[in-house]
């Protein structure tokens, strides 16, 4: 019996109905719980931004409230598959293996979810950690070559058996330090960097927005796109402004909305619903912003900006 709502659930995963409304589920309790859990997991993955962050917790679940941060993903090219987020670092775990109280537990962990349609953003609780993940145990070590365990301190680097500093993650592959770099060489040959309004507007497939206000000692720097065989990609766009003022940061993401670049993402800070123009947003942190207007699915990033100046930011994009 098990096995048969657990292959029902594989394929419901396979033909998107986690992501549909809840309303129209049908099946057995296990079934819809883990469709729950689907739902609430549904294209989280961990940016290179935040992959410290993600080891840390790997290895202590007593400092995992002060390790806590934002992770999600922004990829450049679809939708990420769902991945087992209670897993971290682990990797994606086959759903047959998912039992409907591991999904419960995982699903205790959501204190809260806002929809804003092509968005969807979780506040997650920190209180506690999930197990260390089996298919780590006696891969990962620090740098005296000691194998890290749910029990061990925290430690700032991690190594494989063979002595490499481990940097990323994907699935249960462990990324090298070396391996990391030349993903980054290639991936900043497909970037695309202008500096003018009229080659923003050349390659996005909406209208850009640039903020009328911007704090004292800010100014825009570049926008980036990406680009790939079939040439540029103008459902998303990075724009980066410069700063005067030391430990102060802003970045802005903005996508043309639809499915494909529609996300998800989890937060183990403050998440709030916020109004701006009019429109629903969610602020995380009194720092970050995401919201969806006209089309276009907007994301700000900030350090050392207040939240008022992160509002105003935000409300002088029009």
């Amino acid at each position: 019996m098990k096995k048969d709502y657990m292959q029902e659930f594989a394929k419901a995963v396979d033909d998107g109905v986690h992501l549909n409304n809840a309303a129209d589920w049908s099946g057995t309790q296990e079934s819809l719980e883990l469709l729950e859990l689907g739902r609430a997991l549904a294209g989280q993955d961990y940016s290179k931004a935040h992959k410290a962050a993600v080891l840390a917790k790997v290895q202590s679940r007593t400092q995992h409230k002060q390790e806590a941060q934002q992770m999600k993903i922004k990829t450049q090219w679809k939708r990420p598959a769902m991945v087992m987020a209670s897993l971290l670092v682990a990797g994606a775990l086959s759903v047959s293996l998912v039992k409907p109280s591991y999904a419960q537990e995982l699903l205790g962990r959501v204190l809260q979810s806002i929809n804003l349609g092509n968005i969807i953003v979780h506040e997650m609780d920190t209180a506690e950690m999930p197990d260390f993940p089996k298919e780590l145990e006696g891969k990962l070590f620090d740098k005296d070559g000691n194998v890290i365990t749910a029990d061990s301190k925290k430690v700032d680097e991690i190594y494989n058996a063979a002595g490499e500093q481990i940097v990323n993650f994907e699935g249960d592959q462990l990324i090298t330090k070396s391996e990391q770099e030349q993903r980054d060489k290639e991936a900043a040959e497909r970037i695309v960097a202008v500096k003018s309004r009229a080659e923003l507007d050349q390659y996005a497939m909406f209208k850009v927005k640039l903020p009328e206000y911007l704090p004292e000692g800010f100014a825009f720097d570049r926008g980036e796109f990406y680009k790939s065989e079939d040439g540029v990609n103008g459902k998303y766009l990075d724009l980066f402004f410069s700063s005067e003022h030391k430990g102060q940061d802003l970045k802005m993401h903005f996508r043309y909305s639809d499915k494909e670049t529609a996300y998800e993402m989890s937060f183990d800070g403050k998440v709030e619903p916020v109004k701006l123009n009019g429109v629903d947003a969610v602020m995380m942190d009194d720092r970050n912003l995401d919201w969806e207007a006209d089309g276009v699915l907007y994301n700000i990033v900030s350090h050392g900006l207040d939240r008022a100046e992160v509002l105003k930011i935000a409300e002088s994009l029009r």
